[in-house]
């Protein structure tokens, strides 16, 4: 468990006891948090005080940004928003543009809680420009809280108009300015600005403009960029100066930390921070900002930057503040953010419940508010569901039913129904990626995390099932249906070959018109050509499904392919293994029993085949646990499963309309999977659904396997979720999370000689 021996061991004991005895820490801690091998101990650490501060509440706006030019005398090397005037891309929007924009957001967004304006340092707009848009906003919306301008661009209007700041900001707070961004902080370094923003305002001079508007009574919020050519001295270095600014004005309300993206700047990165954005090392400055700003109430993960699901997760180290609606956004999405442009109300607080939190409303200046009534949404039918899970609570603080069953995972011993019911339901995440990742290292003490290199080719999309969620299939006669020809065939393995790959997953749907011989004649055809493929291939509902067909038993399919070429099967189709479940989501398929039957006759004529669960869709969470506790006594029986592969039902284009699981609800079930399959040895984390973030947090929630190249996917695709990486990618991401990558093969060799990246 996670304790005071625990952090000891860490060489973080010290640190433990001020943080539980409400002690400040130092400098030295803050390297500490930053250098600790076990990133969940330190977001428990974080947990722990944001659920002092805020227990299970997490904080939402109602607001809209305005970014009203991007034209910017400042060449900040990082930033891929400004312009010069004049240049291709720049612009300006006029007061009308503005107003016209705050008019509809008022229209589309009943009780707006916050205006949020932003731009360049344009070296044309005037102060008196400024003063006459609020007023016109003022006058379309008086109540309307107005947050605008960083700190920057209040020295640039001070240097413009040849004022003071403090004038600057008594001319705007009298038109109607409540509250402050804190952008333009970057990090107070200033060797590091001189590289980065040498025609900026300085720290001190952010720091100073920062303390004047919380003399004049208005309220700030502060920020981090990070990820970029900073060390982690000036991350702990910045987070203390805003923490002795807020000792001696006390208007900072929040602290957002933004990470560095890659794209369209001029920024030369190291080696050690290209390629995807690194998601544990935002958890973990995420984490140490609550840790290290004891006197900040808030903590925001900014959803635009971060993306969703990795917004999600940062509410469980730390984080209580999501930002808002937004409805439009230019900074982030310039410097390449995938994040849509704006959440619905009905979103961003399910997002919220979702992952264990309780959504409060707050205005402008984090005062919280009542729901407006034109807002109110009805119950969501999900919403009974995420009732059954903990809220978000003190991980050093579990239930007895927890305390029990993780005492039995520690001694080794295999968990009954009722304790893995206690870790699912009850554990805090934290609590649950601890005992996961110990089991992991338990298992595979090694530091390497292993992925194939393969490709999914889908022979065919026509399928008589007609599954209620499933985006790819097409029925019998339809026009976008097809079959693969061999020509296509070739192509797809040759340059599978080429680019290091050691094996196919063929799959496809329930063909009516296609005969045993021709998956037996393409089986040949594929081990003649190519005989050191791998042919990883055909799901349970496939082989079931041919064994009605052509009445023949399932062990006489499986050695008929097994002699053409069939190496391994891999574990789709298995969604939820309750009958009932398919009965609502797949009628038309395989039942239960049957899927498990069918692997078992593989196992006995020597084949491994793999195992999976897609989650989320219209099962209740005990399903889930059914099917994890059916495939366990599976693998008692046979110990024919080489792997387990969760991921989370997508349900766009599909005949089933809930919202996706959130990325907390993908970990949870992870670790648990861990915990319940002790006689797995492998867990797969799946990035082609949650995104290369979270499948890097995955690695530290019971997963050692990062999954396939994926050099081709077509089903996960048609659901709308199309997230990529090449080789070069997943190793960075592997790497960053502290591992070796190894390319192996189905079986979980190592493939010899390992490619080049």
């Amino acid at each position: 468990m996670l304790n005071a021996t625990y952090y000891q061991s860490l060489g973080l004991g010290t640190v433990y006891d001020k943080v539980l005895n409400a002690q400040r820490l130092s400098f030295d801690d803050g390297m500490a948090l930053f250098h600790c091998p076990d990133l969940t101990a330190v977001g428990a650490l974080a947990l722990f005080r944001r659920c002092q501060l805020h227990g299970d509440k997490t904080y939402y706006v109602v607001n809209r940004q305005v970014n009203y030019s991007n034209i910017c005398v400042n060449g900040c090397r990082f930033c891929a928003f400004r312009r010069d005037e004049g240049s291709s891309g720049a612009f300006a929007l006029s007061q009308d543009d503005i107003v016209a924009r705050v008019r509809e957001a008022l229209r589309q967004t009943p009780g707006l809680d916050e205006l949020h304006i932003v731009g360049g340092c344009h070296p044309k707009l005037r102060l008196a420009w400024f003063e006459e848009l609020f007023a016109k906003i003022q006058s379309l919306a008086p109540d309307l809280p107005i947050k605008a301008f960083t700190p920057v661009e209040i020295a640039h209007f001070a240097k413009l108009e040849g004022i003071t700041s403090r004038e600057v900001l008594s001319r705007l707070k009298a038109r109607g300015l409540v509250m402050m961004p804190g952008g333009g902080a970057e990090i107070f370094h200033e060797g590091l600005r001189a590289q980065l923003c040498p025609q900026k305002a300085d720290s001190a001079t952010w720091l100073r403009i920062a303390g004047e508007a919380h003399a004049l009574g208005i309220t700030t919020n502060c920020t981090m960029l990070f990820g970029h050519l900073e060390s982690l001295e000036m991350r702990v270095d910045h987070l203390l100066r805003l923490r002795s600014q807020q000792d001696a004005t006390g208007g900072f309300t929040c602290f957002i930390p933004l990470p560095f993206l890659q794209k369209n700047n001029n920024v030369v990165l190291p080696e050690n921070r290209q390629g995807p954005v690194n998601g544990l090392d935002q958890l973990r400055t995420i984490a140490v900002s609550r840790l290290l700003l004891d006197n900040i109430a808030h903590i925001k993960a900014y959803w635009v930057m971060l993306g969703v699901k990795l917004a999600q997760t940062a509410l469980w180290y730390g984080a209580d503040d999501l930002d808002g609606t937004i409805l439009e956004e230019h900074i982030g999405h310039m410097a390449g953010a995938r994040s849509a442009q704006a959440l619905s109300l009905t979103e961003l607080t399910g997002m919220i419940q979702r992952s264990g939190f309780q959504p409060v409303r707050r205005n402008a200046t984090f005062g919280q508010i009542a729901s407006k009534e034109e807002v109110k949404e009805p119950e969501a039918p999900w919403l009974s569901q995420a009732r059954l899970f903990t809220k978000a609570h003190n991980p050093f603080a579990e239930t007895a039913e927890v305390a029990e069953a993780a005492h039995c995972v520690e001694a080794g011993q295999r968990l009954s129904r009722s304790q893995a019911e206690a870790l699912y339901y009850q554990a805090s995440l934290e609590t649950l990626a601890h005992l996961a990742h110990a089991l992991r290292l338990k298992k595979h003490p090694e530091a390497i995390v292993t992925y194939v290199g393969d490709r999914n080719i889908n022979y065919s999309n026509v399928c008589v099932c007609g599954c209620r969620f499933c985006a790819f299939f097409r029925p019998p006669g339809d026009s976008e249906g097809y079959v693969i020809t061999r020509e296509e065939m070739r192509q797809k393995v040759e340059e599978t070959l080429k680019l290091g790959g050691t094996q196919i997953l063929l799959q496809g749907g329930h063909h009516p018109d296609l005969p045993l011989s021709w998956y037996e004649e393409l089986l040949s055809w594929l081990h003649t050509n190519w005989p050191d493929l791998h042919i990883h291939a055909f799901s349970p509902p496939e082989i079931a499904y041919w064994s009605q067909k052509f009445a023949l038993p399932v062990p006489e399919i499986l050695k008929r392919l097994q002699s053409c070429g069939l190496a391994s099967i891999p574990g789709g189709g298995a969604e939820i293994l309750h009958n009932a479940v398919r009965a609502q989501v797949s009628p038309n398929k395989c039942s239960a029993d049957t899927w498990l039957e069918v692997m078992r006759q593989a196992h006995k004529l020597g084949m491994r085949t793999t195992a999976t669960m897609m989650f989320g869709h219209e099962e209740a969470p005990s399903h889930r646990l059914d099917h994890l506790f059916a495939l366990r006594a599976l693998q008692d029986e046979t110990h024919g499963f080489t792997a387990f592969i969760p991921w989370t039902f997508q349900p766009e284009n599909t005949r089933i309309h809930v919202p996706t699981l959130p990325a907390p609800a993908y970990l949870r079930l992870l670790a648990v999977s861990r915990l319940v399959l002790d006689n797995f040895d492998n867990i797969q984390a799946s990035w082609v659904t949650m995104g290369p973030e979270i499948g890097q947090c995955a690695l530290f929630y019971g997963a050692n396997d990062y999954g396939s190249l994926m050099i081709e996917e077509n089903v996960v695709a048609a659901a709308g979720v199309s997230f990529h990486m090449d080789r070069a990618q997943i190793h960075a991401v592997i790497r960053a999370a502290g591992y070796q990558p190894v390319q192996r093969t189905m079986d979980y060799r190592p493939v010899d000689p390992q490619p080049l990246v």
